[in-house]
């Protein structure tokens, strides 16, 4: 079985902060590779150069050799069983780990290794993470992170370091100030340059194919059948399966599909434009959106396999970013509401999309983190069947593996990986796990996405007051948008988009204000113009925050200090608030 030695090290009187930290959240980050028998973790508090030699006598196939603590170009400072400093050098060292047949990468996670590299590079290690200067405790750990997550997350090695090094930059910008260095010497030595992240990822000529080296994980490393002979039969008509696999989940949660049911059980004849209008319309207007493009084309190419792979991660992001609103309205209501330092992870690689990384976010394990964190603080989830999805993930039901499905294919269409023999086949694949991702998800057609534009008080001397809402209900696209007037005794959120367990009832709702906007609510025109949130962009010294059109994600909505300032704000918050 593959091994992963985490290895760590500290200095009682240069002592640093973060290093336990880095120990528990890298642990914990790979603790469910390592319990579902994918690979085997080891970590080792306060390593000694003795620790060092007997674990790698113990195990025969370790993959990676991770340090954190002080270093240097030429020696680790590990500790004695007194606790006392020692310095491991780095030549003995290199001519361990070269011989390892099985080993894939050393991370060396301490002030300037790089003089370290062609040591190992030169004895045989494949791969090396090391740093071309000193480097802030903080950022460390951040950096080491950000890595080991994208790595679980099906990353290869190179995309791990691609997503971490995105992070520190988009996370830091410019600024490079260190507070706690991880160097042995302890000297002032300069941080990277400007514009320079100090991780570097090394690998001889001979060895670059260990840059796409992933993570095992069984049963098999990829979702995806490759060379597949099935394809659409001539009998069914493409999007028919998908809309009679929906037809029956749907039912069970809208009153109007469930009468249309009804009918087609009497009749036993289904009229399939209706049943597909039926649905789409039953739906949140994003996700009926992607529907209906869906459902309206019937080619077999790229365009379809494309808009499976959006109509997926649509109905994923809306929920996720159910899952971020109410974190943060629990968190507002309740400050000392507990986030494990693992979960903050997720948050963080959340806050941290770039233009160049957004379209691959996993928005599934941010959704398991905050369920963890929901769990941990006894929060019911606003939309309860959540609970019920993340049970499917760690069952690795079918809902699992058409989760995984759609995540791998998202990466393959992004990085234009997709064969033009294989598209029939990948379109037959996704139509079926995208319809177990929507029968498992069906539920959302019981909650109504809603605009609130604005809220007057009539309040007439003498009597209780009452609240005239301005609104859009989402849904029934096929029908159109409309705005209307609706009157209660309570008010919700202004300019904003909220979701509703029942249009009968606004006391109990959720803001998914600053996640998903309506411009038109923003700006007083008629109807609605949804956007959802996307990534930030910090390289013009000017915060603005990206939103993509959910019509048209290609169409983009930037939210800054003199553009929508209060959505700005808003974010700004929430990001305050998480910490």
């Amino acid at each position: 079985m593959k091994t992963v030695i985490l290895a760590f090290s500290n200095d009682k009187d240069q002592y640093l902060e973060m290093i336990n930290r880095e120990r528990k959240t890298i642990f914990k980050t790979l603790q469910n590779h390592h319990d579902r028998g994918y690979i085997r973790v080891h970590k080792e508090e306060s390593t000694s150069i003795e620790d060092i030699f007997q674990l790698f006598n113990r195990y025969d196939q370790i993959a990676i050799f991770h340090y954190g603590g002080h270093a240097n170009g030429t020696h680790l400072q590990l500790e004695t069983g007194a606790g006392e400093s020692q310095l491991a050098n780095a030549v003995g060292l290199a001519q361990l780990l070269g011989q390892q047949k099985e080993l894939k990468l050393v991370f060396l996670n301490g002030c300037a290794t790089l003089n370290q590299v062609e040591l190992l590079l030169s004895s045989g290690v494949r791969a090396v993470i090391a740093t071309s200067a000193a480097i802030d405790d903080r950022m460390a750990t951040e950096f080491a992170e950000q890595f080991y997550n994208a790595l679980v997350g099906q990353s290869t090695i190179e995309k791990a370091f691609e997503v971490a090094k995105a992070f520190i930059a988009t996370r830091y910008g410019q600024s490079k100030e260190i507070n706690l260095y991880r160097d042995i010497s302890w000297e002032r030595k300069p941080a990277a340059a400007k514009n320079e992240i100090a991780w570097g990822l090394y690998t001889n000529e001979n060895s670059r194919e260990v840059l796409g080296w992933k993570l095992p994980e069984t049963p098999c490393e990829s979702v995806i059948i490759r060379g597949s002979a099935v394809s659409y039969t001539d009998s069914v008509q493409v999007n028919t399966q998908l809309i009679e696999t929906l037809f029956t989940e749907v039912a069970r949660h809208s009153i109007e599909v469930g009468y249309l049911l009804e009918a087609y059980k009497k009749s036993k004849r289904m009229d399939i434009r209706m049943v597909r209008q039926a649905i789409i319309d039953s739906l949140p207007i994003p996700v009926g959106e992607q529907l209906r493009r869906l459902f309206a084309g019937t080619g077999i190419d790229v365009d379809r396999l494309r808009q499976l792979v959006l109509t997926y991660n649509t109905i994923i992001e809306l929920l996720c970013f159910t899952m971020v609103s109410q974190l943060w309205e629990a968190k507002f209501k309740n400050p000392g509401t507990l986030i494990a330092d693992h979960y903050l992870v997720q948050l963080k690689s959340f806050f941290a999309l770039n233009a160049d990384n957004y379209r691959k976010f996993n928005y599934v394990k941010l959704i398991e983190a905050i369920a963890g964190i929901f769990k941990e603080n006894k929060i019911k989830p606003f939309v309860e069947e959540l609970s019920m999805v993340e049970e499917s993930l760690q069952a690795k039901d079918e809902f699992y593996n058409a989760y995984r499905f759609m995540e791998e294919m998202k990466l393959e269409i992004i990085e234009e990986q997709v064969k033009a023999s294989e598209i029939e086949s990948f379109c037959v694949q996704a139509d079926e796990h995208l319809g177990t991702v929507l029968k498992k998800l069906a539920f959302i057609v019981k909650y109504k996405l809603t605009t609130i534009k604005l809220i007057e008080i009539i309040n007439p001397r003498h009597k209780k007051p009452k609240f005239l809402h301005k609104w859009v209900l989402l849904d029934r696209i096929t029908a159109g948008i409309l705005d209307e007037q609706v009157l209660y005794d309570s008010f919700t959120d202004n300019d904003s988009v909220i979701l509703l367990k029942s249009v009968d009832n606004v006391a109990e709702y959720l803001s998914f204000s600053p996640f998903i906007i309506d411009e038109n609510a923003l700006t007083r025109n008629q109807n609605s113009k949804l956007f959802y949130y996307t990534y930030q962009d910090i390289s013009s010294g000017n915060d603005c925050y990206y939103y993509k059109f959910i019509d048209n994600e290609e169409e983009k909505l930037i939210v800054s200090e003199t553009k929508y300032p209060q959505v700005k704000e808003q974010f700004e918050e929430f990001k305050e608030n998480m910490k």
